[in-house]
C-alpha cells in the first residue's frame, strides 16, 4: 500500500505539474501573443462568442493608437463615432502625410517599439509586407456584405478615390467632351488639358489596364505632343477648371468636383471609358499591436455601415453596399456595372507604382524642370 499511496503521489504531482507548466505556457502565450495568433484563435470561435470576446477585452484594452493620413476632420468624426458606440476606448490619431507616416512606423518597427496599433498604408505597403509587420486578419475585419476585393490578407480597403476627367461646362460644347484618355490625345485640346505634377495613381491604373509600353506612348503623345498643362495639386486643379483657366481637367477626384459644383461652379466629369481608375486607401493592423482587440474593433467599425456613411457625410465614397454618400450620384462608382468597369489600385500595387514612377520621371519630370 505504501508503494502504491508513493506512486499515486508521483503521478499526481506529475499531473500538476504539467497542469501547471500547460497553464503557464498559455497565459505566457496568450499574454505575448502577436495580434495574427490572437485572431487565429477568433477566427475559430462562432460569430457570437468572438464579436462578444473582442468586444469585452477591447475594453479592457481601453485605447488604440492610429497613425494615418485621412483628412483630420474626417477622422475626428469617424473616431468621435467610434467612441460614442463603444465609450470607454481612447483613439489617438497621429496624422502625417502617407510617406512621412511609413517612415515612422518602419522606424519604430525596426527599434522593435511597436507604438501602433493601425496604419494606414499606400505605395509603401511592400516596406511593411517585407518586415512583416502587418498582422493577417483572417476575415475578421468586415461584415459579410462588404465587397470582397476591398480585403486582402492582411489589409483592408475603406473607400475609394476615383479619378474622372472633369470640364468646364462654359468653355466646353457638349459634343466636345473629351470621354476617354484617348480622345485627350486629339490636337484640337493641346495647351488645353491639365494633369498633375505627379500623376502616379492615372499611370499606375494605365500600365494595369494597357501594359507599361502603351502607357508609355500615351503618356508622351499627352504631356510633349498635346503640351498637357501641368499643375501642382488635384483640389488646386478642381478649383482652377472651375475659374476658368482651362476647359478640361484629366485626372481629379470626382468628389471634389461634386463639392464645388453644390456652391454653383460650372463644371461636371464623367467616368472615362477606357481607364476609369479609383485609388483604393488602406489600413494595416500592427503584428505586434499593443491593443489588437481594440484594433479590431476599430477596424470593423472603419468598414460598417455607420463608420463609412461617416466619412460619406464629407463626401468621400465607403464602400459598404448600405452606406451613405453625400452625393448621390457618387453611388454609381460603386455599383455594377461601373465598379466592374474601374481599374482598383490598391496597397498590393506595387511593382506598377515603381513602373510609373519610371515613366512619370522619363515623361512629366523635363517639362516640370523646364518651367
Amino acid at each position: 500500500m505504501a508503494y502504491v499511496n508513493e506512486s499515486a503521489l508521483v503521478r499526481l504531482s506529475f499531473a500538476v505539474s504539467i497542469v501547471i507548466l500547460f497553464t503557464m505556457g498559455f497565459v505566457n502565450s496568450a499574454l505575448g501573443a502577436s495580434a495574427e495568433e490572437v485572431y487565429a484563435g477568433l477566427a475559430k470561435m462562432p460569430k457570437e462568442q468572438r464579436q462578444k470576446t473582442i468586444l469585452e477585452r477591447a475594453q479592457k484594452e481601453g485605447k488604440l493608437m492610429v497613425y494615418g493620413a485621412t483628412d483630420e476632420a474626417i477622422a475626428k468624426a469617424i473616431i468621435a463615432g467610434f467612441q460614442k458606440t463603444y465609450p470607454g476606448i481612447k483613439v489617438d490619431y497621429l496624422r502625417e502625410i502617407s510617406s512621412a507616416i511609413l517612415a515612422k512606423a518602419m522606424m519604430e518597427v525596426n527599434a522593435g517599439r511597436w507604438a501602433w496599433d493601425l496604419l494606414s498604408v499606400g505605395p509603401g505597403y511592400n516596406e511593411i509586407k517585407q518586415a512583416k509587420a502587418a498582422a493577417q486578419h483572417y476575415g475578421l475585419v468586415a461584415d459579410e456584405a462588404y465587397p470582397k476585393q476591398f480585403v486582402g490578407g492582411d489589409w483592408i480597403g475603406f473607400e475609394i478615390l476615383p479619378l474622372v476627367i472633369a470640364y468646364n461646362k462654359a468653355l466646353t460644347k457638349a459634343a466636345d467632351v473629351p470621354r476617354s484618355y484617348g480622345d485627350l490625345l486629339d490636337p484640337k485640346w493641346k495647351g488645353k488639358v491639365a494633369i498633375d505634377v505627379n500623376p502616379d495613381n492615372l499611370v499606375t491604373a494605365m500600365i494595369k489596364k494597357w501594359g507599361k509600353e502603351k502607357t508609355a506612348d500615351w503618356l508622351d503623345k499627352f504631356i510633349n505632343g498635346n503640351q498637357a498643362l501641368i499643375r501642382r495639386g488635384h483640389t488646386v486643379q478642381t478649383q482652377l477648371l472651375a475659374s476658368g483657366e482651362y476647359p478640361i481637367a484629366s485626372e481629379v477626384y470626382a468628389y471634389r468636383v461634386e463639392q464645388l459644383m453644390e456652391k454653383g461652379a460650372q463644371i461636371d466629369w464623367l467616368v472615362p471609358a477606357d481607364v476609369a481608375e479609383a485609388e483604393v486607401p488602406g489600413y494595416v493592423i500592427s503584428r505586434q499591436a499593443p491593443n489588437p482587440y481594440a484594433a479590431l474593433l476599430y477596424a470593423q467599425y472603419r468598414t460598417s455601415k455607420e463608420g463609412q456613411s461617416i466619412g460619406g457625410g464629407f463626401g468621400r465614397i465607403g464602400v459598404h453596399p448600405q452606406s451613405e454618400l453625400k452625393y448621390p450620384r457618387l453611388r454609381e462608382l460603386i455599383k455594377s456595372p461601373t465598379l466592374e468597369r474601374l481599374t482598383l489600385i490598391n496597397v498590393e500595387d506595387q511593382k506598377l507604382w515603381d513602373q510609373a514612377g519610371e515613366l512619370i520621371q522619363k515623361y512629366v519630370a523635363p517639362r516640370v524642370r523646364a518651367k
